[in-house]
């Protein structure tokens, strides 16, 4: 298999489709409402002393910290007063409640355990799982959110499919991204009119027939760290209203990691390609030298009973001979030396074989010129 389509098969299984983390936990909320956080850690020796809670996405840094036996630092007091913890670090887990959720709320958020060592300095053990928590202002209806994760680099796949049950014809497709309170259209594209947000080159669309109507594929590429937001694509339909500004009730959470994209594991699966190829190979030949042998020995079969069939011929020979023999003495002949006859016999048989025995003219028997 060549470079070519090693690394082809590489970006289709890593950077192409993304993929989709399974310790990652998922919660829709709306404006008002409380979530629980629960920060677990496996069991360990000595036990964590302390543990933060962090969110990692539209902000990076610490929400609060809990040493054991204490109460939490809140790292903006204006949140201490709706967030509350209960359990203790040296349980390996405890529970963060937080109420009256805002839509700036919606971020990834992770648990880190701090175990203190004597010899060298503090451990930090990261919780089992992680939290990623959408907030919404609109309280009509869920969100299907999924997750699509990708690096420095790479590129996200936004499909954007009709409605349930229904086949109309499409007039366009709009992208939305929302990083703070607010999406925002970042493509728009119509028979009249196109504009895009991305720079040139970032964004391709695809459309292809589907059975519920013209379904159009929007491909982000070249993304960045700070391209990570919410993305929801809505197809322009024939006397609909636009949906505005909002996301539609289909929403991806595009994560981009730190970190270019590289082919890790080009490495062991071209070993185990490599592999494959030298056994198939080493099968192949084991087959070939089968066949080979069992051929030689399907010939051996056959030439072997010619023996006789020579040996037949002798002996007809010698019949012919006795018989010649048998005419001269009834014609009062001399027989021949049985030595002559033999040559006689051999030159006669010889001579076929050279083609002509032709006499040479030009040669005296003592080798001279005539």
């Amino acid at each position: 298999m060549s470079e070519w389509s090693l690394a082809w098969l590489c970006a289709l299984l890593i950077t192409h489709s993304g993929f989709v983390c399974g310790d990652i936990v998922f919660i829709e909320r709306h404006e008002g409402e409380s979530v629980v956080l629960s920060c677990v850690v496996d069991p360990r020796n000595p036990p964590p002393v302390g543990v933060y809670l962090k969110r990692s996405w539209l902000r990076h840094g610490e929400v609060l910290f809990k040493y054991t036996g204490d109460e939490f630092h809140a790292d903006d007091q204006a949140d201490k007063e709706r967030i509350s913890v209960s359990g203790d670090p040296r349980l390996h887990s405890l529970n963060v409640t937080v109420s009256q959720l805002r839509v700036t709320d919606t971020d990834r958020y992770h648990c880190e355990f701090i175990v203190s060592r004597s010899s060298s300095e503090d451990e930090r053990v990261r919780g089992l799982t992680e939290y990623f928590l959408h907030v919404s202002a609109d309280v009509s209806g869920s969100v299907d959110l999924e997750l699509v994760e990708t690096c420095v680099g790479g590129s996200a796949v936004v499909p954007c499919v009709p409605p349930h049950g229904e086949g109309l014809a499409v007039e366009g497709v709009s992208l939305k991204r929302q990083k703070g309170r607010s999406p925002v259209e970042v493509l728009y594209h119509s028979k009249r009119t196109s504009s895009v947000g991305f720079s040139a080159g970032r964004v391709h669309l695809t459309s292809a027939p589907g059975p519920r109507g013209l379904a159009y594929n929007v491909t982000l590429q070249q993304l960045q760290p700070e391209d990570s937001a919410l993305y929801s694509c809505q197809l322009l339909l024939p006397g609909r209203p636009d949906a505005g500004a909002a996301l539609g009730r289909r929403v991806f959470f595009v994560s981009v990691q730190g970190g270019e994209c590289r082919c890790s594991s080009y490495s062991a699966l071209l070993y185990a390609l490599s592999t494959a190829v030298a056994v198939l190979f080493l099968l192949l030949l084991f087959l070939g030298c089968a066949l080979v042998c069992k051929g030689k020995a399907h010939r051996s079969v056959k030439t072997h009973p010619q023996a006789p069939i020579y040996e037949e011929m002798v002996g007809v020979q010698q019949q012919q001979q006795q018989q010649q023999q048998q005419q001269q003495q009834q014609h009062g002949r001399k027989p021949a030396s049985r030595h002559l006859e033999e040559m006689e016999s051999t030159e006669y048989r010889n001579c076929p074989v050279k083609k002509s025995c032709p006499e040479n003219h030009y040669e005296s028997p003592s080798g001279g010129l005539k």
